[in-house]
């Protein structure tokens, strides 16, 4: 019985001991970069405004014009299934989008490597990069990359009520001199 004790005794001090000196490592995270570039040709007005929200953070509005590009960094765990998703919502003359872009430690394949790359283009926002493929029905083994622009999100038109509520906004932020010219327009128009 004794013996019984002091085996028990020396397997929870060992216990004990493994879990003093074992200690929870923070993990290693995989630094990847997103890029938006735009690509608005051709456009009258090829200005957009973007943001991009994180549960890590949140960047503020972005204007770009065209051939402009940014980018933010931004880590990824690179072991597990962990997803970090970015929330973008994007507004041009062409209307809105959203996309959410999720990304994993396996997305350096898709991406060419640690930059994945978007761009904004007069028909919506597109991801630039590579797509897996398989070259025939039975040979499922094999997994093959090839050069993509894939559409990740059209454009939706802006509704009649968000365009009234934006000239609203417009014009109560212009100064009073240039509402007072307008009205000298109306008159002369008469």
């Amino acid at each position: 019985m004794r013996r019984e004790n002091s085996v028990a005794k020396k397997a929870l001090v060992w216990c004990l001991v493994l879990q003093v000196i074992i200690f929870q490592g923070s993990s290693v995270d995989m630094a990847f970069t997103l890029m938006m570039k735009n690509e608005m040709y051709g456009l009258k007005r090829p200005a957009v405004v973007y943001r991009c929200k994180s549960g890590e953070k949140s960047l503020r509005w972005h204007q770009s014009s065209p051939d402009l590009e940014f980018s933010w960094d931004f880590g990824v765990p690179l072991y597990g299934t962990a997803v970090v998703i970015h929330r973008c919502k994007f507004l041009s003359s062409q209307g809105t989008a959203d996309v959410e872009i999720k990304t994993l430690s396996m997305t350096t394949m898709l991406c060419g490597g640690n930059l994945c790359k978007y761009a904004i283009r007069p028909d919506g926002i597109y991801f630039v990069g590579y797509e897996i493929y398989y070259p025939h029905v039975l040979l499922k083994f094999l997994e093959f990359v090839r050069p993509v622009d894939k559409l990740v999100e059209p454009w939706k038109a802006w509704s009649p009520r968000q365009l009234e509520a934006l000239r609203a906004q417009h014009n109560s932020t212009r100064p009073d001199d240039d509402k007072e010219n307008d009205d000298d327009d109306k008159k002369d128009d008469d």
